[in-house]
């Protein structure tokens, strides 16, 4: 992530450096250059000095000098403004080179300051989840354990916000765990289409609680592999499958190729506006739907971590994620 935002930090600079010398150049140069297109012509005949008669023919006509000394004039203006010209070009790529090389190193000391506040949310991040699992952990256990046999919609009330809060606190440790990576994570060769139907034969309960039509499409060779890290290319697919699951009204589409994977849902749909955001950390478009908003930023970390692309688009009647591998 600090990766990114630093080549932005530079690219920024050498945008607005760029487009400061264009137009700071192009100014010089057009200067210049109607300087000398309006400098007045050689002076009439008259007023010119000729001596011996050295550039005048056998009746005395100057012509052919005033031609000469016009080319001669009109050479030097051409050949001036080519230097000219090439002046300012190796002078703007030198001030591109030395504004990346000092933005390249400034770069670091000025996210610097968002680094630090970043590695101090992701620390209390994890540990603030830390802390929280355990009383809910405890409350659960003694819910469980109480001999309460009649229905008390106040013991209900209870048990469904501990679910939540357990919900919440185990994607927030998610979240940090993904975070606090700072290597790669191992890759092994992986049969996709196993994997995939595997991991879609876990959702068919809630599919069918919901009425939703899963269809698959694989296109791929028999046995087709992919290098890729089982673990969170799984979590990932779960990822999607709960988010479609949540939004779809009748149908979802999931399809495997041999570098990427598209889970698409009809139903609820992402206003343009909005798609930029999708990733963010607790954002929901819906406001009053369920759950924390950390889904979809769990899978783009995964997908980071792992050096995958995910990407998000939605029409007038269906919502779509795809996931580069």
């Amino acid at each position: 992530m600090f990766k990114k935002l630093r080549n932005k930090f530079i690219l920024i600079n050498l945008v607005t450096t760029s487009i400061i010398l264009i137009a700071a150049y192009s100014a010089v140069y057009l200067v210049a250059k109607n300087s000398a297109d309006s400098r007045k012509p050689i002076p009439p005949e008259s007023s010119l000095e000729i001596t011996e008669g050295s550039f005048s023919d056998s009746s005395g006509d100057t012509t052919y000098f005033r031609q000469v000394v016009e080319e001669r004039v009109l050479a030097d203006r051409e050949l001036a403004l080519e230097n000219l010209l090439r002046v300012l070009i190796i002078t703007g790529i030198s001030v591109e080179i030395l504004v990346a090389i000092f933005s390249f190193i400034f770069a670091e000391e000025a996210i610097k300051p968002v680094r630090d506040a970043y590695e101090t949310q992701k620390i209390f991040i994890a540990n603030a989840s830390h802390e929280i699992k355990t009383p809910i952990a405890a409350i659960k256990a003694n819910l469980e354990a109480a001999d309460l046999t009649a229905e008390n919609h106040w013991i209900k009330n209870i048990e469904l916000e501990a679910d939540k809060a357990e919900r919440l606190t185990l994607d927030l440790l998610k979240l940090a765990k993904t975070d606090a990576a700072t290597t790669r994570p191992a890759a092994e060769s992986v049969e996709l289409k196993p994997l995939v139907s595997d991991t879609l034969t876990s959702f068919g309960p809630r599919l069918r609680q919901k009425h939703l039509k899963l269809t698959t499409s694989y296109q791929l060779d028999q046995g087709a592999t992919a290098k890729l890290n089982r673990a969170d290319f799984r979590e990932l697919l779960e990822i999607l499958l709960d988010n479609a699951i949540k939004y779809s009204a009748t149908k979802i589409r999931v399809s495997v190729s041999p570098k990427s994977l598209t889970v698409k849902n009809d139903g609820a749909t992402i206003p343009k506006d909005q798609l930029p955001h999708i990733f963010d950390r607790f954002y929901q478009v819906d406001k009053s739907a369920a759950g924390s908003g950390l889904g979809l930023a769990i899978a783009q970390s995964l997908a980071s971590r792992n050096g995958w692309k995910l990407s998000a688009a939605s029409s007038r009647s269906s919502t779509s994620f795809t996931l580069e591998f």
